[in-house]
């Protein structure tokens, strides 16, 4: 799917399941910051979990959130606000450390270097388990998932809206006359209505163009119909491989598993 989809522009995007990549922006005059460390990020995941024991090689998750707040994606062409709720996310910033508090005192990152700095930060202080994700701002924004536009607001019938609007006139009886009462006899004449009618006409065409040229809002969000709505800080390439290494993975446990319960009920 991800290697099929085309890759399309936020100008040019048409109604539907589409594909896009750029650059993750976070909103304006809106700060997104992630729970744990307090970084300013454009999306983020964060679980704490509990040591079952001081020899325990089990972990309880005791607290866990994921960001629900809306951010844009920035292709160049346009900007594009994505809404990641129910996105399935691949961020490349993935930050695991150690504390002995159920909330982390501060940003303790491990001062050792991978899986070895994991374990001596463990080892010092070891009860709590802190890992939060980030999609940092600015950097590289894959997305796929369902985009649609909003805005543009047309006038669906103009009569209609032409005839609220003198009847919004009417009820101003003295600024009526004034305007269209062109003999000053109190009273509008069939030709005195019809100017009246053609400059209604005329004030409902300008708003309605004006509305039509306002900038339209455009989101990408979760399909209704099922499909994946997928968010990765990596290219298509990259992300198609990850996948489909995923995919492979699952097909080999499942043949593994399948083959033990073979066996195991062969020996009954």
């Amino acid at each position: 799917m991800v290697g099929d989809t085309p890759t399309s522009r936020v100008r040019s995007a048409a109604q539907g399941y589409v594909e896009f990549t750029g650059r993750g922006l976070m909103t304006p005059n809106k700060e997104n910051k992630a729970p744990l460390t307090g970084i300013p990020c454009t999306w983020w995941r964060y679980k704490i979990e509990e040591r079952g024991g001081r020899r325990s090689r089990s972990w309880t998750a005791v607290q866990s959130g994921t960001s629900e707040e809306p951010f844009l994606l920035d292709d160049g062409t346009g900007q594009c606000l994505i809404d990641p709720r129910g996105a399935e996310v691949f961020p490349n910033t993935n930050d695991v450390w150690y504390g002995s508090s159920d909330w982390p005192d501060g940003v303790r990152i491990p001062s050792g270097g991978g899986v070895l700095g994991w374990c001596l930060d463990a080892v010092a202080t070891g009860k709590y388990r802190y890992t939060e994700h980030r999609l940092e701002p600015h950097e590289r924004l894959y997305a796929i998932g369902s985009f649609r536009s909003l805005g543009g607001v047309s006038v669906e019938s103009p009569d209609r809206a032409v005839a609220e609007l003198l009847r919004d006139w009417k009820h101003d009886q003295a600024s009526l006359l004034a305007r269209f009462d062109t003999d000053h006899d109190g009273v509008l004449s069939a030709v005195e209505w019809e100017r009246a009618r053609a400059a209604a006409r005329e004030q409902v065409v300008a708003a309605a163009g004006a509305e039509a040229q306002a900038p339209g809002l455009n989101v990408l969000s979760k399909p209704e119909d099922g499909r994946a709505f997928l968010l990765a800080a990596s290219d298509e390439q990259t992300l198609a491989r990850r996948l489909r290494r995923r995919a492979a993975a699952g097909v080999l446990g499942f043949i593994a598993s399948a083959s033990a319960l073979t066996w195991m009920l062969t020996r009954l």
